[in-house]
């Protein structure tokens, strides 16, 4: 009789765990699921604006005269040029970087001064950034230079009021040079 009822106990007990596993794996399905929804619904709302759009969005709040705006528009595609070789070269040697750690004996001599250079080129697109602001803080009167200051605080927030458009194209979409 004893074996009979440790029996059931034992049925009724592999019953429960059964049911939740499967309710934990349904649950855990269903949230990965909702994760991804909500990861594509982010994705398609973060789709930015081409570059050329920036110099509209800065003549749009700052309202700039059309001699400022041809002044913001050079100042951006000269900053974008700069800004796409700096990162055209981080890119390079973050796969180096990589490539010698997944050596089998990584050098980390070489892993040292690859770091070095990353940084130095981190420094490079942080004082090409502080320029492009400069110069076009240069070509804002004292009112704008209110509004500008204002935008770059908003764009130092982790998360910004004030949206810049992102440059589109060979770095895919929503890549920023801005940093």
């Amino acid at each position: 009789m004893a074996t009979k009822t440790t029996y059931r106990t034992l049925v009724w007990v592999i019953v429960i765990l059964l049911a939740t596993n499967l309710s934990m794996a349904v649950t855990f399905l269903y949230h990965k699921q909702q994760d991804k929804k909500a990861a594509q619904q982010t994705e398609t709302n973060a789709i930015e604006v081409p570059t050329e759009q920036r110099t509209r969005f800065f003549r749009e709040q700052l309202n700039l005269s059309p001699e400022q705006t041809n002044q913001f528009r050079e100042l951006n595609r000269t900053y974008n040029r700069t800004a796409r070789e700096i990162t055209i070269e981080l890119e390079k040697l973050r796969t180096e970087m990589v490539d010698e750690i997944g050596k089998k004996e990584p050098d980390s001599l070489q892993i040292n001064e690859i770091t070095k250079s990353i940084g130095e080129l981190h420094t490079q697109l942080k004082n090409a950034t502080i320029d492009y602001y400069l110069r076009m803080k240069e070509a804002c009167n004292d009112e704008q230079k209110v509004k500008l200051n204002e935008i770059f605080k908003s764009m130092l927030k982790q998360n910004e009021d004030i949206k810049l458009p992102r440059q589109q194209g060979r770095y895919g979409r929503g890549h920023r040079n801005i940093n």
